[in-house]
């Protein structure tokens, strides 16, 4: 009997948490009543604008005047978080000006522009901060408060969200970061593939790659072909152990760069899970008393026959690189053994079929390993293969020499 090792490390693909770093542009109109104020002031002249609202409280530009104080009173405060609540009040009495304002679209345009600008101001500190500009270290958490404060001036800024969620993400806040992305969900109609993107990403960093998935999905719907999305997207379906679509993207990926080596091995050893599962059905099926089912042997035969052209044809294609090498070696030393699993299940009528199976896979397994071994002559896990394929193919000498090396 083989000590079979059952599983083959699958790839999990890389892929990079990018989010773009650009600056925007902001104006540098401040109003120069109100810049030379104190806070004391402005809660005061906040103070008198309520009393007049509550006299005329039809009157948008009442509403205006207090949100641009609103904001003033905001960056009068150095830490970032504390900017939170009267930006929050800022954009109500804004949105309060806007709708009171009705048709008058230069009016309305006030307003935009001093969302617009208020917005501006607050992004660009995240982006400086995140930066670590002028020969300073980037603070991730200020960052984040300002990239925060932007969001609550302009609730649907898709990249003020992504690049607070980097910011987290950098501070080792990865959780803060996915419930960035969940609110941007949430207030954005239509977000953009790039943040939904990194969503995906995130869960799938934090091992919940069934989030991941419907969030991979999701963006691949409406992009065109997108490679970094089918990327994340394969990677996500390898660790949720979807094989067979992350072989179906996987494809797709290597029709763009067949000569990408990660996707090949990953399409090579998704196969070989698949295989296996359905070789683990077909032993499962034979346990509970049913019969041998012919039709599903051949389906699990001809996956780790794809299985092995994958891996043959990446090894050909490198064959000085020995991780491949042993990934091959191991893909045979494992599928031998899943065959032999099934020998003692099935009657004598189907048992020739099944040595044929063991003795090929087992064979083809030699020459890698033995490569392996004179590249590395204290690799003990490879020379313990290498004893048990020989002791099981009879070919005691060599078995004797592999024992020697253990």
């Amino acid at each position: 009997m083989i000590h079979y090792y059952t599983r083959i490390a699958s790839l999990v693909l890389a892929f990079g948490f990018f989010i773009s770093c650009s600056t925007l542009q902001s104006s540098n109109q401040k109003s120069a009543s109100s810049e030379n104020l104190s806070e004391q002031q402005i809660q005061q002249q906040i103070k008198s604008l309520d009393e007049n609202i509550s006299s005329n409280p039809e009157q948008a530009d009442l509403y205006f005047q207090k949100g641009k104080l609103l904001t003033k009173l905001a960056q009068k405060k150095g830490n970032p978080s504390e900017r939170v609540s009267p930006y929050t009040s800022a954009r109500q009495v804004l949105d309060q000006a806007s709708a009171l304002y009705g048709d008058a679209t230069s009016s309305k345009d006030k307003v935009s522009d001093l969302l617009n600008v208020t917005w501006s101001l607050e992004h660009n500190q995240g982006v400086k901060l995140l930066q670590g500009e002028n020969n300073e270290q980037p603070n991730y958490d200020r960052a984040a408060g300002h990239f925060n404060n932007a969001t609550v001036i302009i609730p649907d800024s898709a990249i003020s969200y992504t690049m607070k969620a980097r910011a987290l993400y950098r501070g080792q806040h990865p959780q803060e970061a996915i419930q960035t992305l969940e609110k941007a969900q949430q207030n954005i109609d239509n977000p953009p593939a790039l943040l939904l993107e990194q969503l995906a990403y995130l869960y799938l960093k934090n091992e919940n790659p069934t989030k991941a998935i419907k969030v991979y999905e999701q963006a691949e719907s409406f992009s065109n072909n997108n490679l970094n999305l089918l990327h994340g997207l394969s990677n996500a379906y390898i660790n949720a152990g979807e094989h067979q679509k992350a072989i179906d993207i996987l494809k797709q990926l290597i029709k763009n760069e067949p000569q990408n080596i990660i996707y090949g091995q990953s399409l090579a050893t998704e196969l070989y899970f698949l295989g296996k599962s359905k070789l683990d059905s077909i032993a499962n099926t034979l346990k509970n008393g049913n019969a041998f089912d012919k039709t599903a042997f051949d389906s699990a035969s001809t996956l780790l026959t794809k299985a092995e052209e994958q891996f043959n044809q990446i090894s050909n294609a490198n064959p000085g690189n020995l991780e491949i090498q042993e990934r091959t070696a191991t893909f045979y030393y494992n599928s031998a053994s899943q065959y032999q699993k099934i020998m003692p299940l099935v009657s004598e009528e189907h048992q020739p079929r099944l040595r044929e199976k063991i003795k090929q896979y087992l064979s083809a397994s030699i020459p890698l390993f033995e490569n392996l071994v004179e590249q590395d002559q204290k690799n003990q896990k490879v020379w313990e293969k290498l004893f048990r394929v020989y002791s099981i193919l009879g070919m005691e000498q060599e078995a004797e020499n592999a024992k020697a090396n253990l």
